[in-house]
Protein backbone atom coordinates (compact mmCIF):
# COMPACT_ATOMS: atom_id res chain seq x y z
CA UNK A 1 0.00 0.00 0.00
CA UNK A 2 0.86 3.15 -0.52
CA UNK A 3 2.85 5.09 2.93
CA UNK A 4 2.30 9.06 3.57
CA UNK A 5 5.77 9.79 1.81
CA UNK A 6 4.79 8.16 -1.50
CA UNK A 7 4.49 11.55 -3.05
CA UNK A 8 7.40 13.14 -1.10
CA UNK A 9 9.97 10.02 -2.41
CA UNK A 10 8.61 10.63 -5.69
CA UNK A 11 9.40 14.20 -6.02
CA UNK A 12 13.02 14.12 -4.64
CA UNK A 13 13.84 10.93 -7.03
CA UNK A 14 12.67 13.09 -9.83
CA UNK A 15 14.46 15.92 -9.18
CA UNK A 16 17.87 14.16 -7.81
CA UNK A 17 17.39 12.46 -11.11
CA UNK A 18 17.42 16.02 -13.02
CA UNK A 19 19.84 17.21 -11.20
CA UNK A 20 22.25 14.69 -12.17
CA UNK A 21 21.31 14.66 -15.72
CA UNK A 22 21.82 19.06 -15.43
CA UNK A 23 25.34 17.78 -14.15
CA UNK A 24 26.60 15.43 -16.80
CA UNK A 25 25.33 18.06 -19.50
CA UNK A 26 27.12 20.95 -18.27
CA UNK A 27 30.29 19.03 -17.30
CA UNK A 28 30.45 17.40 -21.07
CA UNK A 29 29.89 21.17 -22.38
CA UNK A 30 32.70 22.22 -20.22
CA UNK A 31 34.99 19.24 -21.48
CA UNK A 32 34.22 19.83 -24.92
CA UNK A 33 35.24 23.60 -23.91
CA UNK A 34 38.38 22.99 -23.06
CA UNK A 35 41.41 22.04 -25.61
CA UNK A 36 43.35 19.74 -23.69
CA UNK A 37 40.24 17.65 -22.74
CA UNK A 38 38.31 17.74 -26.12
CA UNK A 39 40.94 15.49 -28.07
CA UNK A 40 41.50 12.64 -25.63
CA UNK A 41 39.22 9.94 -26.27
CA UNK A 42 38.72 8.46 -22.50
CA UNK A 43 36.95 11.83 -21.78
CA UNK A 44 34.11 10.84 -24.97
CA UNK A 45 33.85 7.16 -23.03
CA UNK A 46 33.62 8.12 -19.63
CA UNK A 47 30.95 10.43 -20.34
CA UNK A 48 29.29 8.13 -22.33
CA UNK A 49 29.26 5.25 -19.39
CA UNK A 50 27.71 8.33 -17.54
CA UNK A 51 24.97 9.07 -19.74
CA UNK A 52 23.88 5.38 -19.76
CA UNK A 53 23.34 4.75 -16.34
CA UNK A 54 21.75 8.01 -16.15
CA UNK A 55 19.23 6.47 -18.94
CA UNK A 56 19.25 3.05 -15.97
CA UNK A 57 17.97 5.47 -13.76
CA UNK A 58 15.69 6.97 -15.73
CA UNK A 59 14.02 3.64 -16.16
CA UNK A 60 14.54 2.61 -12.60
CA UNK A 61 12.77 5.65 -11.23
CA UNK A 62 9.52 5.49 -14.53
CA UNK A 63 8.95 1.77 -13.39
CA UNK A 64 9.06 2.74 -9.71
CA UNK A 65 6.11 5.02 -10.34
CA UNK A 66 4.47 2.95 -12.30
CA UNK A 67 5.15 0.14 -10.00
CA UNK A 68 3.87 2.39 -6.70
CA UNK A 69 0.69 3.25 -8.46
CA UNK A 70 -0.19 -0.37 -10.20
CA UNK A 71 0.72 -2.11 -7.42
CA UNK A 72 -1.01 -0.53 -4.30
CA UNK A 73 -1.97 -2.89 -2.21
CA UNK A 74 -5.39 -2.06 -0.86
CA UNK A 75 -6.88 -1.71 2.72
CA UNK A 76 -9.89 -3.35 3.55
CA UNK A 77 -10.84 -0.93 6.94
CA UNK A 78 -9.71 2.20 4.91
CA UNK A 79 -12.24 4.06 2.80
CA UNK A 80 -10.31 5.96 0.72
CA UNK A 81 -8.42 2.74 -0.26
CA UNK A 82 -11.41 1.02 -1.15
CA UNK A 83 -12.69 4.23 -3.32
CA UNK A 84 -9.79 3.88 -5.05
CA UNK A 85 -10.27 0.07 -5.80
CA UNK A 86 -14.01 0.92 -6.62
CA UNK A 87 -12.95 3.54 -8.94
CA UNK A 88 -10.09 0.89 -10.86
CA UNK A 89 -12.06 0.85 -14.51
CA UNK A 90 -9.91 -2.40 -14.90
CA UNK A 91 -12.59 -4.25 -13.16
CA UNK A 92 -15.82 -2.84 -14.34
CA UNK A 93 -17.81 -4.47 -16.73
CA UNK A 94 -19.84 -2.45 -18.51
CA UNK A 95 -23.09 -1.01 -16.97
CA UNK A 96 -25.31 -2.62 -18.49
CA UNK A 97 -24.16 -5.92 -16.49
CA UNK A 98 -24.69 -4.19 -13.33
CA UNK A 99 -27.73 -6.12 -11.11
CA UNK A 100 -26.88 -9.11 -13.27
CA UNK A 101 -28.74 -11.50 -10.86
CA UNK A 102 -32.01 -10.00 -12.18
CA UNK A 103 -31.69 -11.53 -15.72
CA UNK A 104 -29.07 -14.48 -15.24
CA UNK A 105 -31.32 -16.71 -12.51
CA UNK A 106 -29.35 -19.80 -12.43
CA UNK A 107 -25.72 -18.36 -12.59
CA UNK A 108 -24.25 -20.83 -10.44
CA UNK A 109 -25.89 -24.03 -12.13
CA UNK A 110 -24.55 -22.28 -15.56
CA UNK A 111 -21.26 -21.43 -14.54
CA UNK A 112 -20.59 -25.05 -12.94
CA UNK A 113 -21.98 -26.70 -16.10
CA UNK A 114 -19.64 -24.18 -18.20
CA UNK A 115 -16.36 -25.92 -16.83
CA UNK A 116 -17.77 -29.41 -17.16
CA UNK A 117 -18.34 -28.74 -21.02
CA UNK A 118 -14.49 -27.40 -20.82
CA UNK A 119 -13.61 -31.37 -19.22
CA UNK A 120 -13.61 -30.33 -15.90
CA UNK A 121 -15.14 -33.29 -13.70
CA UNK A 122 -17.16 -32.43 -10.45
CA UNK A 123 -16.15 -34.07 -7.45
CA UNK A 124 -17.39 -32.81 -4.23
CA UNK A 125 -19.79 -29.72 -2.52
CA UNK A 126 -19.42 -28.63 0.84
CA UNK A 127 -18.32 -25.94 2.05
CA UNK A 128 -17.98 -24.98 -1.05
CA UNK A 129 -20.71 -25.07 -4.28
CA UNK A 130 -18.71 -27.06 -6.09
CA UNK A 131 -15.09 -28.70 -7.02
CA UNK A 132 -13.75 -29.48 -10.19
CA UNK A 133 -11.02 -31.39 -11.03
CA UNK A 134 -9.29 -31.87 -14.74
CA UNK A 135 -6.39 -34.08 -15.52
CA UNK A 136 -3.34 -32.38 -16.80
CA UNK A 137 -1.75 -33.80 -20.30
CA UNK A 138 1.40 -34.36 -18.95
CA UNK A 139 3.23 -38.20 -18.00
CA UNK A 140 2.97 -38.89 -14.23
CA UNK A 141 6.11 -41.30 -14.38
CA UNK A 142 4.80 -43.51 -11.70
CA UNK A 143 3.44 -40.92 -9.34
CA UNK A 144 -0.47 -39.55 -9.04
CA UNK A 145 -0.99 -37.86 -12.07
CA UNK A 146 -1.17 -34.19 -12.30
CA UNK A 147 -4.30 -32.28 -12.19
CA UNK A 148 -5.81 -28.75 -12.51
CA UNK A 149 -8.50 -27.69 -10.19
CA UNK A 150 -11.24 -25.44 -9.70
CA UNK A 151 -13.19 -23.83 -6.66
CA UNK A 152 -16.70 -21.99 -7.23
CA UNK A 153 -17.96 -20.84 -3.84
CA UNK A 154 -21.42 -18.61 -3.52
CA UNK A 155 -21.86 -16.71 -0.84
CA UNK A 156 -24.89 -13.62 -0.29
CA UNK A 157 -23.24 -11.49 2.74
CA UNK A 158 -19.38 -11.99 1.04
CA UNK A 159 -16.90 -9.84 3.21
CA UNK A 160 -13.04 -9.71 3.69
CA UNK A 161 -13.15 -12.14 6.55
CA UNK A 162 -15.26 -14.70 4.50
CA UNK A 163 -12.73 -14.39 1.21
CA UNK A 164 -9.63 -14.86 3.51
CA UNK A 165 -11.15 -17.53 5.38
CA UNK A 166 -11.94 -19.67 2.26
CA UNK A 167 -8.60 -19.09 0.68
CA UNK A 168 -7.33 -20.71 3.62
CA UNK A 169 -9.40 -23.84 3.34
CA UNK A 170 -8.75 -23.87 -0.26
CA UNK A 171 -4.83 -23.25 0.56
CA UNK A 172 -5.00 -26.45 3.26
CA UNK A 173 -7.00 -28.77 0.93
CA UNK A 174 -4.51 -28.31 -1.83
CA UNK A 175 -1.91 -29.08 0.34
CA UNK A 176 -3.69 -31.85 1.49
CA UNK A 177 -4.32 -33.49 -1.66
CA UNK A 178 -0.93 -33.16 -3.16
CA UNK A 179 0.04 -36.60 -2.74
CA UNK A 180 -3.04 -38.08 -4.20
CA UNK A 181 -4.09 -35.59 -6.44
CA UNK A 182 -1.06 -32.93 -7.14
CA UNK A 183 -2.63 -29.72 -8.59
CA UNK A 184 0.33 -27.08 -9.33
CA UNK A 185 -2.42 -25.09 -10.93
CA UNK A 186 -5.58 -23.52 -8.95
CA UNK A 187 -8.29 -21.27 -9.32
CA UNK A 188 -11.56 -20.35 -7.29
CA UNK A 189 -14.40 -18.17 -8.18
CA UNK A 190 -16.41 -15.98 -6.03
CA UNK A 191 -19.68 -15.36 -6.72
CA UNK A 192 -21.89 -12.91 -4.69
CA UNK A 193 -25.18 -10.88 -5.61
CA UNK A 194 -25.07 -8.51 -2.33
CA UNK A 195 -26.13 -4.97 -2.79
CA UNK A 196 -23.68 -3.59 0.22
CA UNK A 197 -21.53 -2.24 -2.49
CA UNK A 198 -18.77 -1.26 0.26
CA UNK A 199 -18.19 -5.24 1.86
CA UNK A 200 -18.21 -6.18 -1.98
CA UNK A 201 -15.48 -3.71 -2.25
CA UNK A 202 -13.87 -4.78 1.26
CA UNK A 203 -14.02 -8.53 -0.12
CA UNK A 204 -12.65 -7.10 -3.49
CA UNK A 205 -9.30 -6.43 -1.29
CA UNK A 206 -8.92 -9.56 -0.57
CA UNK A 207 -8.62 -11.20 -3.69
CA UNK A 208 -6.92 -8.28 -5.84
CA UNK A 209 -4.33 -8.02 -2.97
CA UNK A 210 -4.05 -12.07 -2.56
CA UNK A 211 -0.32 -12.85 -4.30
CA UNK A 212 -1.29 -16.40 -5.37
CA UNK A 213 1.74 -18.35 -4.56
CA UNK A 214 1.39 -21.45 -2.38
CA UNK A 215 4.90 -22.13 -2.80
CA UNK A 216 7.39 -22.73 -5.62
CA UNK A 217 5.52 -24.92 -7.98
CA UNK A 218 1.54 -24.39 -7.06
CA UNK A 219 -0.37 -21.51 -7.47
CA UNK A 220 -3.97 -20.36 -6.39
CA UNK A 221 -6.11 -18.06 -8.18
CA UNK A 222 -9.06 -16.16 -7.22
CA UNK A 223 -11.62 -14.07 -9.27
CA UNK A 224 -14.76 -12.81 -7.85
CA UNK A 225 -17.94 -11.94 -9.74
CA UNK A 226 -19.93 -9.23 -8.36
CA UNK A 227 -23.38 -9.63 -9.83
CA UNK A 228 -25.02 -6.54 -8.60
CA UNK A 229 -22.18 -4.21 -9.30
CA UNK A 230 -21.00 -5.51 -12.57
CA UNK A 231 -17.50 -6.01 -11.89
CA UNK A 232 -14.78 -8.93 -11.94
CA UNK A 233 -11.99 -8.43 -10.00
CA UNK A 234 -8.47 -10.93 -9.47
CA UNK A 235 -5.50 -10.17 -8.22
CA UNK A 236 -3.06 -7.37 -9.37
CA UNK A 237 0.22 -8.90 -8.26
CA UNK A 238 0.87 -12.11 -10.24
CA UNK A 239 4.88 -11.64 -10.51
CA UNK A 240 5.59 -14.35 -7.80
CA UNK A 241 3.75 -17.21 -9.92
CA UNK A 242 5.12 -19.25 -12.41
CA UNK A 243 4.98 -17.51 -16.49
CA UNK A 244 3.15 -20.77 -17.64
CA UNK A 245 0.72 -20.42 -14.51
CA UNK A 246 0.12 -16.98 -15.29
CA UNK A 247 -1.04 -17.37 -19.00
CA UNK A 248 -2.94 -20.12 -17.93
CA UNK A 249 -4.68 -17.87 -15.47
CA UNK A 250 -5.01 -15.11 -18.10
CA UNK A 251 -6.76 -17.31 -20.68
CA UNK A 252 -9.22 -18.55 -17.84
CA UNK A 253 -10.42 -14.72 -16.94
CA UNK A 254 -10.96 -13.85 -20.24
CA UNK A 255 -12.73 -17.25 -21.10
CA UNK A 256 -14.98 -15.98 -18.03
CA UNK A 257 -15.36 -13.02 -19.09
CA UNK A 258 -16.57 -13.70 -22.38
CA UNK A 259 -19.05 -16.29 -20.81
CA UNK A 260 -20.60 -13.49 -18.44
CA UNK A 261 -21.15 -11.03 -20.92
CA UNK A 262 -23.39 -13.48 -23.21
CA UNK A 263 -25.77 -13.87 -20.68
CA UNK A 264 -27.32 -10.67 -21.07
CA UNK A 265 -30.11 -11.28 -23.21
CA UNK A 266 -30.14 -9.08 -26.46
CA UNK A 267 -32.61 -6.51 -26.60
CA UNK A 268 -35.51 -7.26 -29.22
CA UNK A 269 -37.01 -4.74 -30.91
CA UNK A 270 -40.98 -5.43 -31.71
CA UNK A 271 -42.46 -3.75 -34.48
CA UNK A 272 -46.19 -2.98 -34.32
CA UNK A 273 -48.10 -4.17 -37.16
CA UNK A 274 -49.35 -1.75 -39.44
CA UNK A 275 -52.86 -0.84 -40.27
CA UNK A 276 -54.44 -2.16 -43.24
CA UNK A 277 -57.26 -0.19 -44.87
Amino acid sequence: MRGRGWLKDIISHFVIVCLLGAALVVLYKKAMGTPDLKDKSWISTIFTVAAVLLALMVIIFIRQVFTRVRLERFRPGNPESLARLDRMRRFHLPERYQQLQETWYEARSDLCQFYIDKGWRPLKRKPFDVVLQRYRKLPSFGRAPYVDRLFIFYHPMLNVLIVDQTLNMCERAIRMSYKTAPAPKNMIVFLTDMDHAEEVTSAAAGIVNYLCRLDKKTSLYPLLIDFNGGKLYYPIDTTLVRKSHRLSFFKARVQLTRFVRKQIPKEMSLEEPMDTI
